[in-house]
Parts: structure tokens; C-alpha cells; sequence
């Protein structure tokens, strides 16, 4: 129960950046910002379902965690966006980059794209970013609100379509959200939101709701 309820808003999250906007498929090089956290580590595995090559970005200590996950690690602290990109995509270009982390990442998302036909799509584009590096690509950029359909209604019988796909994934174990070792129950709300806040949680958080 605990996995069922970690699940939705991440998985609609990631759905609505890597499916719905950027049109994920096999042949395409994604690469997952975040690949180690809540929304990250989902998207790499909708990713990897939809047949795609992908690679995230995590710090040196969850490198393990997001090759078990079926993604290529890559050390944020230590490669620098134009090493990867040499790296892994022979100076091109990734052909999605999603970012789940914000600010200065998204603004390395830009950088990060392939010219042309690349689409960098991010949950926190909330910022001021400098779109001139998209610009000279010719790429594409998408912004993910997850909540819209929540507080307006209209979509929101996409997400119920978005939510039996991310079943039929779990059943055939290809997708399955990471947890926060810790349990928390709503008298521990305060600490639960700080772990989230501070970035020290492993995973998605939940909170226990006792009867």
C-alpha cells in the first residue's frame, strides 16, 4: 500500500514529460536529471519500458541504484555537461532531457539536447533561464504542471488512462517507485516535509496514516 500510494503523482508526472510531450520510443536517448529521486527514478524506468537508452545524472553515492533501474550513471558533481554529452552521444545531443531538479540543471538541460529534433521537458521551470543554447539548437522545451488537471478538471480522465498503463508496467515488474526508508506518521508531518526539503530523503516519502 505504501508503494501504491508513492506512485501516482510521480508516474502522471513522469508520463505527461517523457510520453505526452516529448513522445519517448526506442532509438531515443534520454537523459533523466534526478535519476535517483521520486519523479527521476520513475522516469528512467518509463523510459527504459518504452524501450529507450537512457542515462541520469546522480550523485556519486546512487550510482548503483539507478544502473539497477536500467539507466547509464553519470556523476554530476564530477563530468561536466560537455564531457557526458561527448561521451555518450558522440557531441549530438540527447534526444530527451528531463529535468526533475530545476535551476542551474535545467539551464545544462539547453546545453544537453540534440540539435534539431530534441525536446528538453522539466517539472520545475519556474525560473529565469536564458533560452538562447535551445535557441541555437532549433530544439524544443515543455513544461510539466502535473497539478492542472487535478485543480481544474480538464484532463484529468487523462490521468486515469496514464494510471492503468503505469498498473499494467507494475504487474510486469518493469516499474516499481523508490521509498524513503524512514516511516512517518502525521505526527511526524514536520519531519517528513523537511527530509524532502533538505534532500535527505532516499526515494518518495509517505506518510502512515493510522486508523
Amino acid at each position: 500500500m505504501r508503494e501504491a500510494a508513492a506512485l501516482p503523482l510521480a508516474v502522471i508526472t513522469a508520463w505527461e514529460g517523457l510520453v505526452d510531450r516529448a513522445g519517448v520510443r526506442a532509438g531515443h536517448k534520454v537523459l533523466v536529471h534526478g535519476g535517483a529521486g521520486g519523479v527521476g527514478s520513475v522516469a528512467v524506468q518509463v523510459a527504459a519500458a518504452k524501450g529507450a537508452e537512457v542515462f541520469a545524472t546522480v550523485s556519486a553515492a546512487r550510482t548503483p541504484l539507478v544502473r539497477r533501474l536500467g539507466a547509464v550513471p553519470i556523476d554530476y558533481t564530477s563530468v561536466p555537461v560537455e564531457r557526458y554529452v561527448a561521451e555518450h552521444t558522440g557531441g549530438v545531443g540527447f534526444d530527451i532531457v528531463f529535468d526533475t531538479v530545476g535551476g542551474s540543471v535545467l539551464d545544462a538541460s539547453f546545453e544537453a539536447v540534440r540539435t534539431y529534433t530534441g525536446h528538453v521537458v522539466s517539472a520545475l521551470g519556474w525560473g529565469t533561464h536564458a533560452l538562447a543554447p535551445l535557441s541555437f539548437r532549433g530544439a524544443t522545451y515543455s513544461g510539466v504542471f502535473t497539478l492542472l488537471p487535478m485543480l481544474t478538471g480538464q484532463g484529468r480522465e487523462h490521468h486515469g488512462e496514464i494510471l492503468r498503463e503505469a498498473a499494467a508496467l507494475v504487474d510486469d515488474g518493469k516499474l516499481r517507485p523508490l521509498l524513503d526508508g524512514t516511516r512517518y506518521t502525521l505526527a511526524d508531518v514536520a519531519d517528513a516535509h523537511r527530509s524532502v526539503e533538505n534532500g535527505t530523503a532516499n526515494g518518495k516519502v509517505v506518510v502512515d496514516i493510522e486508523p
